[in-house]
């Protein structure tokens, strides 16, 4: 039985947090987990230690050469570990958020062309928990009919997603499931000082080049720092979106006076354990405002897409998505609020009771995915006999 992990990789951290999510609860000895490579980052290194298979898919000059794999004798596949279009039985798309028109058409239209393909070879596509829409043309409206009548189940994220799903086709297998990261659990890491990394900032370069407010996204992070530093409290930069969002956080630093800490971490448990210990967060990045409000840390957070602002409602909490022109006043307000003992304990309580639901809510959607890959293996079998 061979699964594919689609939309996945180290290219972000928050994308990392799902694949891990994934593995933690879908992972089988029945079960041979597969990756193609993303674009023309080799991340071999990175998937071998997770266990995973690299399979054979590559574009080159818009001719797909991975359909050559085939033609490679077996037992040479089985000694490099290589694993081919051909042998993959299910497909799990956990691209977070792809297919939308703010994306434009052609990763939709990419996955339409996948999916009917799959449906004809017998294979079983299902689209994790991830933001969809909005669909503005009827082009994209037609791809992502052809995606949902080719899927086996489809998780929507939050409300807005699943109703423009519906609006497009009204189907069973359209389900709502929160984000699914929240099952993972992060670890400290020993360099964490509670003096020194008490708000942690996290920027995103997406807020520049997708937001209609994106002069003033570099000038609103200064003023949060800036409000930091007056209450003599040590902010840090947490770097979730790789090179582009360091040179993000560079680039703010050079408008400073006193620079700002930039952690750059690698390893997603102490990301996440990070987080957990900070005192507030200020971020852009969805998966980062995602574990500071699982982890009943106040979280504010800025945002280019639905998701954001569907996040912060799922947890009661919308007064937390701020907007950049926020005057200086309110910067100072939103501090107080997250700083105060009481307000922080009252926070606290109710983020850290939203995300215990949450949990329940994802082990079911995993306990329904495991069902179907259950059935796909026992068919197998029962093929192979």
């Amino acid at each position: 039985m061979v699964v594919e992990i689609r939309g996945v990789g180290s290219h972000n951290k928050g994308s990392e947090m799902m694949l891990l999510a994934i593995l933690q609860e879908l992972k089988s000895e029945k079960v041979k987990f597969t990756v193609a490579p993303q674009k023309d980052i080799c991340e071999y290194g990175f998937y071998s230690k997770l266990g995973l298979y690299p399979k054979l898919w590559c574009t080159y000059k818009k001719i797909q050469l991975g359909r050559l794999g085939r033609y490679l004798p077996v037992k040479i596949r089985n000694l490099y570990g290589l694993v081919t279009e051909e042998e993959v039985n299910l497909i799990l798309d956990a691209s977070g958020f792809a297919y939308s028109s703010q994306w434009g058409e052609q990763p939709t239209a990419n996955l339409a062309v996948s999916a009917s393909r799959w449906k004809l070879a017998g294979k079983t596509l299902v689209l994790l928990p991830q933001a969809f829409g909005p669909f503005n043309t009827e082009k994209i409206k037609r791809y992502m009919k052809i995606i949902i009548e080719n899927s086996s189940l489809i998780y929507a994220r939050d409300e807005f997603s699943c109703t423009a799903l519906k609006n497009i086709k009204e189907d069973k297998k359209i389900k709502m499931c929160p984000d699914f990261t929240v099952l993972l659990q992060g670890v400290k890491p020993p360099y964490v000082d509670a003096w020194k990394h008490k708000v942690c900032i996290v920027p995103n370069q997406r807020m520049i080049d997708k937001s209609e407010q994106s002069p003033n996204y570099e000038r609103f992070l200064v003023k949060v720092i800036k409000t930091c530093q007056s209450k003599n409290i040590t902010p840090f930069f947490l770097i979730f979106g790789g090179k582009e969002d360091k040179n993000l956080a560079s680039r703010i630093n050079s408008l400073l006076e006193n620079k700002v800490e930039i952690i750059d971490e690698e390893n997603v448990f102490h990301i996440k354990g990070i987080i957990e210990n900070s005192l507030l967060l200020v971020g852009s990045r969805y998966h980062s405002l995602a574990t500071g409000l699982y982890s009943g840390i106040p979280t504010f957070g800025t945002g280019w897409s639905h998701k954001y602002q569907y996040l912060f409602k799922e947890f009661d909490f919308e007064e937390g998505l701020i907007n950049i022109d926020t005057p200086e006043t309110q910067i100072h307000r939103i501090f107080s609020l997250g700083l105060n003992e009481t307000s922080r304990a009252d926070l606290r309580q109710r983020f850290l009771k939203k995300a215990e639901d949450m949990k329940v809510a994802v082990k079911e959607m995993f306990r329904e995915v495991n069902q179907l890959i259950k059935k796909n293996y026992e068919s197998l079998t029962s093929y192979r006999r």
